[in-house]
C-alpha cells in the first residue's frame, strides 16, 4: 500500500466544514489587513475564498489575468475590488500588481483556490499588533486525490507581510517573496504562524482541467535558460515531475538540488523526504534507506522520514521493524511546522499503517484495534473501514455472519446512517465483492440524497456486477458527461456486449471517441469483433505500444473474471497474441491472484519465466504467497 500522495506546492473527512466560530470585526483589535488574490477562471473555487476570509480582512483585492467565466462577477458580489492584469506568464508580475493596490498596514495572501481556516480567525488578527515582525509563514493543508479529504500534503507558505513597497514577489513560477525580504532588509523578522488555510488545488480533477503540470514546467524551463545553476528551480522541476509520477526525471531534478546540500536551506527536508519517495518507486531501496537515516540523523523530529521507512520496512515483509518504526512515528507524534509534509504521520496514519501489518500478519482483532486508534484520531479518515471491513470478512470468512459486519460497521457511524455513510458502506462491501449488499446501501442513498452522476455510476456498477446488464444500462445512460460518465464508458460498452446489442456498443465507441482514446477504441473494436468471432487484425507489433495496450486489456480482462463470464474470458484471452510483450503472461498471472485463481496464478508465472524470462519483485512474492499457502 502507499501511505504517502505529493503535491507540488514549493513556498516554504469525510467533512472538513466546520459552523463558523464568532469572528471579531476586522480591523478593530489590530492593523488593517488587505486581501491580495491573483485569478482566472476560478469561479467554482472563488466564492469559498472569499466567504472564509471576508470578515477577517478590511478589504479584499481580486486581480484578474483573463478570466472567461464568471469569477470577476462572484468576486464583486463580495465586495471585492477587481482589477484587471494581461497575463504575461509571470506570477511575480501579477502578485506584485495586486500588493500595489492594498492600502491596508498589512497584506494578506490567497489563492483563489484557498480557503482560510476561521477558527483562527483571532490569531490572525493578533499578528498584526505585534511589532517587529514583517512576514508570517502559515501552514497551507493541500487537498490531493480525487475529492477533499483525509489526503492533505502540508506546506509552509508566506501569507502575511507588511505592505511596505520593496516587499515583492520574484519568480516567473512558485514565486517567492521570503528571500526578497530578507535581502531587501537584512534586519528583517519572518516567523512561522499556526495558522492554516486548505488549498484545493492539487486535487486531480483541477489539476488536469488546468493542465497546471505543463505549464509549470514550461515556465520553469524558460526561467532555467536564464539561472542554469538556480538549485530551487531544479527543486520545483522535480517536484513537476513527481507529481506527474515521472519519478527518474523527478529524481534528476532532485540530484541537481542536492549537489553541496546545505541542510538550513528551507526547502532542503522536502528535498530529502522526496528523493526518498523517488527512491522507493524506482525500488532502489538502499538508497532510499540511506537518504532516510541521513535525513532523520539532521532532522531528529522529521515523523514523515521515519513514516517513509516504516513503509519501506513493511515493503520488505520486516514487520517486526516496520511495527517498530510506525509506533516510533506515534512516539514522535506529528512534526514541527517547518517540517510537516504529510498530514497525520504521527497519529492516525501511523496508526492505520499498524493495522495494515497486523492484516498481513493475520492478526485481525490487532488490526481491528488499531483501526479503531486511528479513528478516535480522526473521525473521518475512511481507509480504517476498509480495513475494519477486511479485518471482519478474514476473520470471519468460515462461519460468515453479513448482518453482524453489516452492524459492525453501520455502528463506526454512530447507528446514525446519513447518505454519504451510505455511500462509504457501499464502497466497503463493493470493494469485497458484496455487490448485493452494496447495491443495497447505494440504494439508501440515493433515496437520502437524490440521484446525482456519482451515485447513478455506483448504482450502475453494482447492477453491472450482479449481471443485471439491462439496468445498468439505464443508469448509465443517464449519466450525460463529466467524470463520472468517462468511468461508465467501458462497462455502458460492456453491457450492450453482453446484451447481444453490438450496434449500441459500436456507436457509443463511434460517439465518444474524443473521451475514450483511440487506443481503447481500438481495444473494444477488436473486442466486438472477437465476440462476433472474426479474424482480428494484430492491434500492435510496437513494444512500447503494446506495453499501453497491455494495460487497457487487462482491465477489460479484469472486468470479465469478475463477472465470472469465464467462456468470453477464455475468447478474450486472444488478444494477447494480438500485440508484441513479453509481459503478457507475468500480467496475466497477476490478474489470476488477484481474483483468486492462485494455481493459474502460479502456472502462468511459471511460463512468464520459461517463455520470455519475465518475474519482477511482486511475482516473486506471489509465487512465495502461493506456495507457502499464505493465500
Amino acid at each position: 500500500m502507499k501511505y504517502f500522495t505529493m503535491p507540488i506546492d514549493n513556498d516554504i473527512g469525510l467533512s472538513i466544514k466546520t459552523d463558523s466560530p464568532n469572528i471579531p470585526y476586522k480591523g478593530v483589535w489590530g492593523m488593517s489587513i488587505s486581501l491580495c488574490m491573483i485569478a482566472k477562471d476560478e469561479e467554482e473555487n472563488i466564492g469559498r475564498a472569499l466567504e472564509s476570509i471576508k470578515d477577517v480582512v478590511d478589504e479584499m483585492i481580486v486581480v484578474d489575468t483573463g478570466s472567461t467565466d464568471s469569477t470577476v462577477k462572484i468576486a464583486e458580489s463580495y465586495g471585492a475590488k477587481v482589477y484587471y492584469f494581461e497575463w504575461n506568464n509571470n506570477f511575480s508580475d501579477a502578485r506584485n500588481f495586486s500588493l500595489e493596490k492594498a492600502s491596508g498596514d498589512w497584506i494578506l495572501i490567497m489563492d483563489a483556490d484557498d480557503e482560510f481556516v476561521r477558527e483562527d480567525a483571532q490569531k490572525l488578527i493578533d499578528l498584526t499588533k505585534k511589532d517587529g515582525v514583517d512576514a508570517y509563514f502559515m501552514e497551507t493543508l493541500s487537498f490531493v486525490g480525487d475529492r477533499p479529504g483525509y489526503d492533505i500534503v502540508m506546506n509552509l507558505n508566506v501569507r502575511l507581510i507588511k505592505n511596505k513597497k520593496e516587499y515583492r514577489f520574484l519568480g516567473t513560477v512558485h514565486e517567492q517573496i521570503a528571500c526578497n525580504i530578507m535581502a531587501v532588509n537584512k534586519d528583517a523578522r519572518i516567523e512561522t504562524a499556526r495558522i492554516k488555510f486548505y488549498h484545493y488545488g492539487y486535487l486531480n480533477k483541477t489539476v488536469s482541467e488546468k493542465n497546471k503540470r505543463r505549464r509549470n514546467i514550461e515556465l520553469l524551463e524558460k526561467s532555467l535558460e536564464l539561472e542554469k545553476d538556480n538549485k530551487f528551480l531544479f527543486f520545483c522541476m522535480g517536484n513537476e515531475y513527481l507529481a506527474l509520477k515521472d519519478f527518474s526525471k523527478a529524481l534528476e531534478y532532485y540530484m541537481k538540488t542536492y549537489e553541496n546540500f546545505n541542510p538550513d536551506t528551507g526547502y532542503s527536508p522536502h528535498l530529502l523526504a522526496r528523493m526518498a519517495i523517488c527512491f522507493d518507486e524506482l525500488e532502489m531501496y538502499d538508497k532510499e534507506m540511506e537518504i532516510i537515516n541521513l535525513g532523520l540523523g539532521i532532522y531528529e523530529n522529521f515523523t514523515d522520514l521515519e513514516f517513509l521507512k516504516a513503509c519501506l520496512y513493511h515493503r520488505q515483509n520486516k514487520f517486526t521493524l516496520a511495527i517498530k518504526s510506525f509506533k516510533r512515528c506515534i512516539e514522535m507524534g506529528e512534526p514541527p511546522s517547518n517540517l510537516a509534509l504529510m498530514a497525520g504521520v504521527g497519529s492516525f496514519k501511523a496508526c492505520c499503517a499498524l493495522s495494515e501489518i497486523y492484516l498481513d500478519m493475520k492478526d485481525y482483532d490487532e488490526a481491528y484495534k488499531c483501526c479503531i486508534e486511528a479513528l478516535k484520531l480522526n473521525p473521518g479518515y475512511t481507509p480504517c473501514l476498509y480495513i475494519i471491513a477486511e479485518a471482519l470478512f478474514k476473520k470471519y470468512e468460515r462461519n460468515m455472519d453479513i448482518d453482524y459486519i453489516k452492524s459492525a460497521l453501520e455502528d463506526l457511524f454512530g447507528g446514525r446512517l446519513d447518505g454519504r455513510a451510505c455511500m462509504a458502506l457501499s464502497n466497503v462491501f463493493y470493494k469485497q465483492r458484496k455487490y448485493d449488499i452494496a447495491y443495497e446501501y447505494i440504494t439508501k442513498a440515493e433515496k437520502l440524497m437524490g440521484q446525482s452522476p456519482e451515485i447513478l455510476y455506483y448504482k450502475g456498477t453494482c447492477l453491472f456486477y450482479l449481471k443485471n446488464f439491462n439496468k445498468a444500462i439505464e443508469c448509465y445512460k443517464k449519466i450525460k458527461s463529466g467524470e463520472f460518465y468517462q468511468r461508465a464508458i467501458n462497462k455502458l460498452f460492456l453491457s450492450h456486449i453482453l446484451t447481444n446489442n453490438t450496434r449500441r456498443a459500436a456507436r457509443l465507441l463511434s460517439k465518444d471517441k474524443e473521451i475514450i482514446g483511440n487506443k481503447t477504441v481500438l481495444v473494444y473494436k477488436t473486442f466486438k469483433e472477437i465476440m462476433e468471432g472474426k479474424n482480428c487484425k494484430p492491434v500492435s507489433a510496437d513494444k512500447d505500444e503494446s506495453r499501453e495496450y497491455l494495460s487497457i486489456i487487462l482491465d477489460l480482462l479484469n472486468i470479465l473474471l469478475k463477472i465470472s463470464e469465464f467462456d468470453i474470458f477464455e475468447k478474450a484471452l486472444q488478444f494477447l497474441n494480438l500485440i508484441e510483450s513479453d509481459e503478457v503472461l507475468l500480467g496475466l498471472a497477476k490478474l489470476y491472484y488477484v481474483n483468486g485463481f492462485y494455481q493459474m496464478a502460479y502456472n502462468e508465472l511459471i511460463r512468464s519465466i520459461k517463455i520470455f524470462d519475465r518475474i519482477d519483485a511482486e511475482g516473486i512474492e506471489m509465487m512465495r504467497n502461493i506456495l507457502a499457502g499464505t493465500v
